[in-house]
């Protein structure tokens, strides 16, 4: 396998196995392997197997990228290579061929070599005092120059390694707190286009449906920019971006072989560019952000590029959260809407189904249900309107609940009347008897919301409170009906009016069910034929059966 022997002075030699097809290498910690060595970028380089080889390639690093003593960009690597980053050497080779580990390299070129200043200055003062020559002390001079001038690079590159961590800590703390996702795409817009001094900018997110990069936020002079207008800006690069993964940096787009034939490139004059992947913790690609300033305006230089990536990962996460708490808090919405009119089993079915909710309908054998107080007109008048109102919310609750005992949707009230449905939007293979023990348990239930009521109505009412119960199987047409404003989860067809004529017709305490729903039920039920009957609306009379309770 390849293999790299990282060699530091004064330190033993650490093997690393290169098992990924993609090897980061620098200073900064999420690297595969990270280097201590201030001499190092905090992203250096990147290792890539193609085919059987390996090429190394240098990541913008300050110090550069030798291999054997020659600075490179990119480059194939071949066993034996030696490797030098800032004053870290590696070597490159095969474990399966070696015999022994190499003994630790020194570097070919030693970078920012270290000076003894006080000894340094201790020698000059000796010189002086022996009468030295002046082009010796000098040189001593100029090597303490060149140190003090070595420390004030690494001082001026530290600042700014701490100021950016101190802005990225600040932006933490206020994107990871924004939940609402376009308030954050927007505050995180902004916050890149000053941190970055960007003239123009925007973030694209990744929709899968149509599998293309939609424009959420754009900023031109820290303005909105015209949602139709966006397309006019250089969306290629974004593309090439994202499905890389990798950023795109250009100090002059029209001058990039790359970018310099696109139509925006020309009629913008962008000149400096940089495009970050917005990659979640999963890996997966979700977006971009993009940020460019024309021709003759700033450079985005290596630091500007080494903040945008870190800018970015936090970004992801940022979105990534914000998306989840949308999705968590519409699910809630639907769930809550949902629970109305179905059971908690039904409407967990419902959500894991992942359909979308929209217009139109479908054929489905279903069992409907209709019950009805019998004389509740005549009752409220003979009780206080607040006791009415109620009793009718206790009965209509009790009922519901039955309704949802058996796994049936409650598709609408209708006054003191119930409706619902067995078989939609789920059906199970016993709708029918389903129905039935819904119905079987609302007569119960009427049982005890009498005793419930007795401090409420005079005995002689609560003798009179009963119900009449339709139920009918059929095919209909279930679905969402309506408007895209208002639409209602409903079923329509000649099976729900048979049913409501059956309850219609049923006497006070009768569970009344049609031939269809028999014959789906008689090994399950105790039910008594009685003399079909004529419907409203219904050509021919139709079979009816009194359910009286279940067989043991």
């Amino acid at each position: 396998m390849a293999t790299f022997f990282v060699h530091k002075a004064e330190d033993d030699t650490k093997v690393f196995k290169l098992e990924k097809p993609h090897i980061t290498l620098g200073r900064r910690g999420d690297n595969d392997i990270v280097l201590e060595d201030i001499y190092v970028s905090r992203a250096h380089a990147a290792v890539e197997k193609k085919g059987v080889f390996y090429y190394i390639r240098d990541q913008h690093s300050r110090y550069g990228t030798f291999v054997n003593g020659t600075r490179v960009t990119e480059t194939r690597l071949d066993y034996g290579d030696e490797i030098q980053l800032g004053n870290t050497v590696i070597t490159f080779v095969d474990e399966n061929k070696l015999d022994q580990v190499p003994t630790p390299k020194k570097p070919a070129r030693l970078i920012g070599t270290n000076v003894d200043i006080p000894a340094k200055i201790e020698s000059i003062r000796n010189e002086l005092n022996e009468g030295a020559s002046a082009d010796g002390i000098l040189k001593s001079l100029g090597e303490i120059e060149n140190q003090f001038k070595q420390y004030r690079e690494n001082l001026v590159e530290v600042e700014k390694i701490k100021e950016i961590a101190s802005t990225l800590c600040e932006v933490g703390k206020i994107i990871n707190f924004v939940f609402d996702l376009n308030v954050l795409l927007n505050l995180l817009m902004d916050l890149a286009i000053k941190i970055m001094q960007a003239r123009r900018g925007f973030i694209m997110l990744y929709d899968k449906g149509s599998n293309s990069l939609k424009i959420k936020v754009a900023r031109n002079m820290g303005g909105v920019l015209d949602p139709d207008k966006t397309r006019e800006i250089s969306q290629g690069i974004a593309w090439q971006s994202f499905k890389s993964g990798k950023l795109i940096n250009t100090e002059d787009a029209t001058r990039d072989p790359r970018f310099m034939t696109q139509e925006s490139v020309i009629s913008y004059a962008i000149g400096s560019v940089v495009c970050v992947p917005l990659i979640s913790k999963e890996k997966e690609r979700i977006g971009v952000i993009y940020l460019d300033n024309p021709v003759a305006q700033k450079k985005f230089d290596r630091d500007d590029i080494e903040f945008m990536l870190s800018f970015a990962n936090q970004a992801a996460i940022a979105i990534e959260n914000a998306q989840l708490y949308e999705k968590v808090k519409e699910e809630e919405r639907i769930r809550e809407r949902l629970q109305r009119f179905f059971s908690p089993g039904v409407v967990g079915e419902i959500m894991s189904d992942k359909r979308s909710v929209t217009l139109g309908g479908e054929n489905r054998t279903a069992t409907i249900l209709f019950s009805d107080i019998r004389g509740f007109t005549s009752l409220t008048e003979r009780i206080p309107t607040v006791t009415s109102v109620e009793i009718l919310n206790d009965f209509l609750s009790s009922m519901s609940e039955e309704v949802f005992n058996q796994d049936g949707t409650l598709d609408k009230y209708i006054g003191d009347c119930v409706m619902a449905i067995f078989g939609a939007p789920v059906a199970h293979p016993d709708d029918a008897l389903r129905a039935i023990k819904a119905a079987l348990g609302m007569k119960k239930r009427v049982q005890q919301l009498r005793a419930q009521w007795h401090d409420k109505i005079d005995a002689s009412m609560l003798e009179v409170f009963e119900i009449g119960i339709g139920i009918h199987t059929g095919e209909v047409i279930a679905g969402n009906i309506g408007s895209i404003e208002r639409m209602e989860y409903t079923v329509v067809g000649t099976a729900v009016n048979i049913a409501s004529r059956l309850e219609s017709v049923a006497k006070p305490g009768q569970i009344l069910i049609s031939r269809s729903t028999y014959a789906c039920t008689k090994d399950s039920i105790e039910a008594t034929k009685l003399p079909p009957v004529e419907l409203k609306n219904v050509s021919r009379p139709v079979e009816v059966f009194e359910v009286t309770g279940l067989l043991s």
